[in-house]
């Protein structure tokens, strides 16, 4: 791709193709015992195997990186930052659920904000969700134009107060908003994006920054943004695995703000 390479639409199409490849390895692997033994702590062979095929492809294409995932932590020492999360929904993988995917982002900084491009390919079914800053939003090869859809939201809770706040704050809404919780961040994320549902809320503090970049980069180029729990637009580093903490996505802003001054009044007094 020679000089061309840091260009993000370039970018985007060597995310799409890798994640998509992973993708498809996983997909392969889905339901085998030895895949989905456990390794330590959360992490399968799965996630390993997956994480080893997107870094040798991606050295396969000739490019210097550095950058975080989700396995090795940080890693390389090249001036293009990578973000990698092989499998997100290990525990669905884990128990042939059919929800899960895979995240690449390319950063040109060591900030969240940094991100130019990224995809988040599903590893079961549909075409993956990708963009690149200044060329747009697409599924598969489509460049698509969201808008919201207000029937349906991604939530989770654990704290009974906040819990009891956010299901308040949807029956607010109106209509049938039907609420899911199907256990991939990054997928939920980018499909809030793409405007088939309204708002993603995760309250437990858990997320990291390998599990939100290429989706949180998705939602912003698409025209939504991604907050944390004070209404401050998400941000975190990127030169190694951190928390990033509460996380509120949406195509409306206004909705994810109002959402957050009624819902989050306990973790911001």
């Amino acid at each position: 791709m020679g000089a061309s390479i840091y260009d993000p639409e370039d970018l985007r199409r060597v995310a799409v193709r890798i994640a998509s490849e992973a993708a498809a390895l996983l997909r392969d692997y889905a339901c085998d015992r030895e895949y989905t033994r456990g390794v330590g702590g959360e992490t399968i062979v799965a996630d390993r195997v997956a994480e080893d095929y997107i870094i040798d492809s991606l050295r396969g294409e000739g490019l210097r990186v550095r950058g975080v995932s989700e396995e090795r932590g940080y890693f390389g020492d090249g001036d293009l930052v990578v973000v990698i999360d092989p499998l997100d929904g290990s525990s669905n993988y884990s128990n042939c659920i059919s929800w899960a995917s895979v995240s690449i982002a390319f950063a040109l900084g060591n900030r969240l904000s940094d991100v130019i491009a990224g995809s988040v390919a599903p590893i079961f079914f549909g075409h993956p969700i990708s963009f690149s800053r200044g060329h747009g939003c697409y599924e598969g090869e489509v460049r698509v134009e969201p808008s919201p859809n207000t029937r349906m939201v991604f939530a989770y809770a654990e704290d009974p107060t906040i819990a009891s706040k956010l299901l308040e704050f949807i029956k607010d809404m109106g209509g049938n908003v039907k609420i899911r919780g199907l256990g991939s961040a990054a997928l939920e994320i980018a499909y809030v994006a793409l405007g088939r549902a309204a708002l993603f809320v995760d309250a437990r503090s858990r997320l990291r920054n390998v599990d939100v970049a290429a989706s949180v980069g998705i939602i912003r180029e698409c025209g939504g943004e991604a907050y944390n729990a004070q209404g401050e637009p998400l941000e975190a580093r990127l030169d190694e695995v951190v928390v990033v903490g509460d996380v509120i996505a949406s195509l409306d802003r206004n909705l994810a703000l109002t959402l957050i001054s009624k819902t989050f009044k306990a973790k911001n007094p």
